[in-house]
């Protein structure tokens, strides 16, 4: 992960099998190509970024705070680099892009989906959350927003995790009160 991360969809068998103190040859054993490794690290990373941030006690804001920089902060450290190749078109060939969508595309929403039910209960709303609100939650905690912010305005993942969970606090009071 680290190495694809640091080079995208460009990193080599070679270099990943070095990272991983490895020949390339046994890299070869489990995955038949290039584009099977890269597939399966994609994952990988995707179940990383995914994995829980802290569980939420009686404090929201700050679970909300701790969760927002843990993931921009995942989103920085571990798809790194990879974020361009898997958003854009790119060598590797459509198969395993399309694979790699739908991998990122299943994680993402089940994970936002899960995030804001959380978040909606335990801000006093009943039922499902609004889509509006979970819509600001993807939005709010995606990669593109680690991205943006990252490159064309140089926030750290922390900036960016208390910017976005500032929004997100608000995005909650105001669909609270509207559900009441």
């Amino acid at each position: 992960m680290d190495v694809v991360a640091r080079r995208g969809f460009d990193a080599t068998v070679a270099e990943i099998a070095q990272a991983s103190g490895v020949s390339p040859r046994t890299i070869f054993r489990h995955y038949s190509s290039h584009e099977q490794l890269i597939v399966a690290t994609v994952k990988d990373m995707f179940e990383a970024c995914g994995q829980p941030a802290n569980d939420l006690d009686s404090d929201l804001d700050g679970w909300l705070e701790s969760l927002a920089v843990t993931i921009h902060t995942r989103n920085a450290d571990i798809i790194g680099e990879a974020f361009w190749d898997i958003h854009a078109a790119s060598p590797v060939p459509p198969d395993t892009l399309a694979e790699v969508a739908v991998l990122r595309r299943d994680f993402r929403i089940r994970g936002v989906r899960y995030l804001a039910k959380i978040a909606w209960g335990a801000a006093g709303g009943s039922g499902d959350p609004p889509e509006a609100l979970t819509s600001a939650f993807a939005l709010n905690l995606s990669a593109f927003t680690t991205q943006a912010l990252m490159v064309d305005f140089n926030q750290t993942p922390a900036q960016i995790g208390a910017l976005t969970a500032d929004i997100l606090k608000e995005c909650l009071r105001i669909s609270v009160e509207s559900q009441r």
